[in-house]
């Protein structure tokens, strides 16, 4: 736990809360996005949360506003994704994406279809989340090409 406190945020993140030093730069990092939310509702996501999910989907409300995604309710919004445990796009998501593009137009598979957070196959109208890790995402991929061409042959 944090004993030391260099500043007046990090001495309120010690204070009030009971926060590692993970935590601690998690909540501090979640003060300077520019949520509409109290600190106690940080506190708590840093504490709950891993950080690492945190700022994926911190980074993903942010991205779907530039976007011009009508998101009212930043805070709100980002709890909710939080609490539901809702996939986001983040770098193994775009990685993923573009290994299906290259993998897709290799070999010439038109029936993949590529979404946000999912491809599919017309064929077999299977689905494979691109959130998944990027080497299961590879493997399932080609298990999934595999099988859309053995369907083709029937």
């Amino acid at each position: 736990m944090i004993n030391e406190c260099d500043n007046i945020q990090k001495k309120r993140a010690c204070e009030i809360y009971p926060l590692n030093t993970s935590q601690a730069t998690i909540y501090l990092w979640l003060r300077q996005q520019n949520i509409n939310t109290d600190d106690d509702t940080l506190h708590y996501w840093s504490r709950h949360y891993p950080g690492d999910r945190i700022k994926d989907v911190v980074n993903y409300a942010h991205a779907r506003l530039l976007t011009g995604d009508p998101i009212k309710n930043i805070g709100g919004w980002i709890g909710k994704m939080l609490k539901t445990e809702r996939a986001v796009v983040n770098e193994g998501c775009i990685s993923n994406r573009e290994y299906a593009e290259q993998f897709a137009e290799s070999r010439g598979w038109s029936a993949l279809k590529i979404y946000e957070k999912y491809v599919k196959d017309e064929i077999t109208d299977s689905d494979l989340p691109l959130t998944i890790a990027v080497d299961e995402f590879m493997r399932a991929l080609n298990a999934l090409y595999d099988k859309s061409e053995l369907y083709k042959r029937l």
